[in-house]
């Protein structure tokens, strides 16, 4: 009974563990980065050769952006004063760019940090079955509307996630490439991590 129990909590909460844990990830190697000193943190900001325009910074940005544009709006938790509408309203392509922790990896850690936070804060006061309205530009022709269409904070809490591990492949890439250490694990879906798992079981290579 104990373990049925146990199971279900992990099943009602899995998604907010899952979220938590991907954030932690990148907080763990931004951590492992060497120390930024005045206006200067080489390895954070320095681009990259083989994904033009890259930074570990620009990525990490990109990725908290997305979680906090997903809970911005929300009536019981998001931080936006003018939102008087009841409806929860996600724009995923409002995003804020060039903010400190795109140049400051310590900034980024605690904004991540403060991410964690508020999912915890999600978990307690927001069903995962919540409804929300996604609206999306889907065409770059500014004479075609943005585009509405009616999700749940389930589904798009979950695009977050996967939307961060694709730019954790990304950030591997980068720091492969500046000689930052890297575990083998980060930016690598469950869905693969699961299948080499149950490749190595089969094959007897574990």
């Amino acid at each position: 009974m104990a373990s049925t129990s146990a199971t279900l909590s992990f099943e009602k909460n899995a998604m907010f563990i899952v979220a938590n844990k991907l954030l932690q990830q990148l907080i763990d190697l931004l951590d492992s980065l060497p120390p930024s000193s005045d206006d200067d943190d080489q390895v954070y900001t320095k681009p990259s050769i083989v994904m033009p325009g890259g930074t570990i910074g620009k990525h990490s940005r990109h990725i908290y952006d997305h979680f906090h544009l997903l809970l911005l709006h929300n009536p019981k938790l998001g931080s936006d004063p003018t939102n008087n509408n009841s409806r929860w309203i996600v724009d995923f392509d409002d995003r804020s760019r060039d903010r400190p922790m795109e140049v400051q990896h310590e900034n980024a850690v605690r904004s991540l940090k403060e991410m964690q936070q508020k999912l915890h804060q999600a978990q307690e006061k927001i069903p995962l079955d919540t409804p929300l309205l996604l609206v999306a530009t889907i065409d770059d022709n500014d004479k075609i509307p943005k585009y509405h269409m009616e999700s749940s904070f389930e589904r798009e809490l979950w695009y977050c996630c996967m939307h961060a591990i694709h730019h954790y492949a990304s950030i591997k890439a980068i720091c492969i490439e500046h000689n930052v250490p890297v575990s083998k694990e980060f930016g690598v879906a469950p869905s693969t991590t699961l299948y080499h798992h149950q490749h190595q079981k089969m094959t007897g290579h574990l």
